[in-house]
C-alpha cells in the first residue's frame, strides 16, 4: 500500500482508490468604495488676503522736483539728472447743480414779491386811514339781541405793550375798596359785615370808578392805595341799573389811569385785568382775550351790555380796570358765570366787563348830579314773548301787558297786546333788549317803534318821557324793572340758551 495519498495520476486512468481533485469556487473581485480625498484643513486668511493692499501712489514732490529743467544740485556741485513722477491725483470738481440754484433764486423772488405786496397794501391802508380821520373803521350794525355778538373789523393797535409793561405802568392807580355794612343779627343786634372789591383812580385829586354792587348798602367805605395809604371814601354818584359808582377821597397828586376807547376793541384782542381777588390777593394781574362783544347780561331784572372775556375773574375783582395792550382802560370787570351746568359740567373762563364808553356816557351826570337824570321812559309793563307767550305764534319781542294812561307810550298809540319788535331799526327780542336800548335815549328824544299787532306790522313815533325820580332811585322790585317794563322775576333768571343752565349765586365777583 502506497502511503502517498496524492499519487500522481497515472496515464490511462485514475489510480485505484484515489479522490478527484477539489474544484475551488470562483468569486468576483471585491470593489472597494471610492471616497473623495481628504482635504487638509486650511489656515484662516491672512490680513493681507482679507484686506487687499491699497493702491500705491508715488510720494508727493514739490513742483521744483518734477518740473524740468531745474533740479537741485547734489554734493560736489554736480547736477542731478532731472526725474519725473506722476502727479498726485486731484479729485474732479463736482458738477454744478443748476436745479438747486434755480430753486434758491425762485424762493428769493417769492419773498421779495411778498414784501413788496405787503408794503403796497400797508401804504393803501395807511392812506385810507388818514382820509377817514386816522381811526380804523368799524362796520356799522344793529345792536345784537341776547346771545348774539358784534364782529368789528378793528385791527390790532400799533405800539402795543406787554402785559407786564401794562401792569408796571398802571398798578399804582388801582385801589382796593372795602365796604362795611351794618346788618341785623339773629337776635336783633347790629353787626358789621365787610366785603371788598376793586376800583381805579381817574383823577389826581381822588375820583375813583368802581361797580355799584361793590358799594351797595355801605355804612362806611375805605379805599386802600397801592402805596399802602388808606382813606375814607364818599359816594359822588351811582346808577344801579348800569352798575356804576363814582367815589371820592380827599387826596392830591395821585397816579391815574388813561381812559381808552372800548369801541376799538375786537374779538381776540388781548386784555389784562388788575384787581384784588378774594380781597386778599391784592393787585393781581390776569391776562386774557375778548371772547365776544355786546353780550346783554341780565342782573337783578335789568340788562347791561357787556364784553365777554376769558381772563380769570373772581370775587374781589369787581370794579377793577380792564386794560388793552396800549395801557388804557377799556372796561370795568363786573361779573362772571360760575358753578356748574344742569348736566354737572363746570363753568370756567366766562367773565364780563362793562365797556368804558358806556361809563363815560354817564360819568358827567354822576359827577354833577349824583345820578343819571332824564332817562327815557315809555310807561308800559311788558314781558318777553318767548318766555311768557311761547307757542302763541307771536314774533319775538317785548309783549305789552299794559299801558299807563297819558304816558309817552299811550300817546304814541301803543296798546295792550302789542309786540315791540324794534326801536329805530334795532331788533328787540324781549324785555332785556328793550331795557338796554332805552339807555341810549333821554327824555324828549324821538324814535320809531316797530310794533306787531293782530297780524300787521305798524310803525309808531314816540317822544320819550323822563323816568320818574322815584323809579330811577328805587331798587328793582318783583315784576318791575327800572325802565317801567315788567320782568318775569326779581331774581336774575336762569339762562337756558344753547342747553345750558347757569346758577347765579356767585354772579358778581
Amino acid at each position: 500500500m502506497n502511503d502517498n495519498h496524492f499519487a500522481p495520476e497515472q496515464p490511462g486512468g485514475e489510480a485505484a482508490g484515489q479522490r478527484p481533485p477539489v474544484q475551488m469556487p470562483q468569486y468576483p473581485p471585491v470593489q472597494m468604495p471610492q471616497y473623495p480625498p481628504v482635504q487638509a484643513p486650511q489656515d484662516p486668511p491672512t490680513q493681507a488676503q482679507q484686506y487687499p493692499t491699497p493702491p500705491q501712489y508715488p510720494p508727493y514732490r514739490p513742483a521744483w522736483q518734477t518740473t524740468p529743467p531745474y533740479c537741485p544740485p547734489v554734493s560736489g556741485g554736480q547736477q542731478r539728472p532731472p526725474y519725473y513722477s506722476a502727479p498726485y491725483p486731484v479729485p474732479k470738481p463736482r458738477k454744478k447743480r443748476m436745479s438747486l440754484r434755480l430753486a434758491v433764486v425762485a424762493l428769493c423772488c417769492a419773498l421779495l414779491g411778498s414784501l413788496l405786496g405787503g408794503a403796497a397794501v400797508g401804504l393803501i391802508m395807511y392812506r385810507a386811514q388818514n382820509q377817514t380821520g386816522g381811526t380804523p373803521a368799524v362796520s356799522e350794525q344793529k345792536t345784537p339781541s341776547a346771545g348774539s355778538e358784534a364782529r368789528p373789523t378793528t385791527p390790532p393797535s400799533e405800539g402795543a405793550m406787554t402785559p407786564a409793561q401794562v401792569y408796571q405802568e398802571n398798578v399804582g392807580a388801582v385801589v382796593g375798596v372795602y365796604n362795611e355794612t351794618a346788618a341785623g343779627g339773629l337776635f336783633g343786634q347790629t353787626t358789621e359785615v365787610s366785603s371788598s372789591g376793586t376800583g381805579f383812580l381817574i383823577s389826581s385829586d381822588g375820583e375813583i370808578l368802581t361797580n355799584y354792587h361793590v358799594i351797595q348798602g355801605a355804612s362806611r367805605l375805605t379805599v386802600a392805595l397801592y402805596s399802602g395809604a388808606a382813606y375814607e371814601a364818599r359816594v359822588l354818584g351811582y346808577e344801579a341799573e348800569s352798575d356804576i359808582a363814582l367815589l371820592k377821597i380827599d387826596a392830591s397828586g395821585l397816579p391815574t389811569v388813561t381812559l381808552g376807547d372800548s369801541d376799538s376793541l375786537y374779538v381776540g384782542a388781548e386784555v389784562a385785568a388788575v384787581g384784588n381777588p378774594l380781597g386778599e390777593l391784592t393787585y393781581s394781574l390776569n391776562v386774557g382775550y375778548i371772547s365776544a362783544m355786546n353780550r346783554y347780561v341780565s342782573t337783578d331784572g335789568t340788562s347791561i351790555d357787556m364784553m365777554q372775556i376769558d381772563a380769570s375773574i373772581n370775587p374781589g375783582n369787581s370794579g377793577g380796570p380792564l386794560f388793552d395792550m396800549g395801557g388804557s382802560v377799556v372796561g370795568i370787570t363786573t361779573a362772571k358765570y360760575s358753578g356748574t351746568t344742569a348736566t354737572g359740567t363746570s363753568i370756567e373762563g366766562i367773565g364780563f366787563a362793562i365797556p368804558i364808553n358806556d361809563v363815560l356816557a354817564i360819568l358827567d351826570d354822576l359827577r354833577e348830579n349824583g345820578r343819571v337824570p332824564n332817562r327815557a321812559f315809555i310807561g308800559i309793563t311788558a314781558s318777553t314773548v318767548a318766555a311768557a307767550h311761547s307757542g302763541s305764534g307771536l314774533p319775538d319781542g317785548a309783549y305789552v301787558e299794559s299801558v299807563t294812561e297819558n304816558s309817552s307810550g299811550a300817546l304814541a298809540g301803543l296798546q295792550a297786546g302789542d309786540v315791540i319788535t324794534a326801536i329805530n331799526g334795532v331788533s328787540i327780542a324781549g324785555v332785556e333788549d328793550l331795557s338796554a336800548e332805552l339807555k341810549n335815549y333821554r327824555a324828549s328824544d324821538t324814535a320809531t317803534l316797530t310794533v306787531y299787532r293782530s297780524g300787521r306790522t305798524l310803525e309808531l313815533t314816540i317822544s320819550f318821557d323822563a323816568k320818574p325820580e322815584s323809579t330811577a332811585a328805587s331798587q328793582p322790585t318783583e315784576g318791575t324793572d327800572e325802565t317801567g317794563e315788567t320782568a318775569e322775576s326779581s331774581e336774575p333768571p336762569e339762562s337756558t340758551e344753547d342747553g345750558f343752565s347757569f346758577p347765579w349765586e356767585d354772579w358778581f365777583p
